[in-house]
């Protein structure tokens, strides 16, 4: 009898520790996604400064945002004339 509970101790403590470890691994992961994600945008805002900068420097004119294409108006028909 002892011995079968020993055992069950041993089994839910081993269990635990996987679990723990698991766990761990999920949380160093989700820190890591963040910390790449958090790069991702330094890196893309300080490269679209960088190429602000460059164009700058280069005497390039800065981009005319482009103007609306306007619609065409329906042609009413005429009626024809008796």
């Amino acid at each position: 009898m002892k011995i079968a509970a020993a055992v069950a101790i041993a089994a839910a403590g081993f269990g635990g520790g996987l679990a723990y470890k698991k766990f761990k691994a999920y949380l160093d992961a989700k820190q890591l996604r963040k910390q790449r994600k958090e790069r991702r945008q330094r890196d893309a805002s300080a490269s679209e400064r960088e190429q602000k900068a460059t164009d700058a420097r280069n005497g390039a004119a800065p981009k005319a945002r482009k103007r609306p294409r306007k619609r065409k108006k329906a042609v009413t028909k005429s009626t024809p004339a008796e």
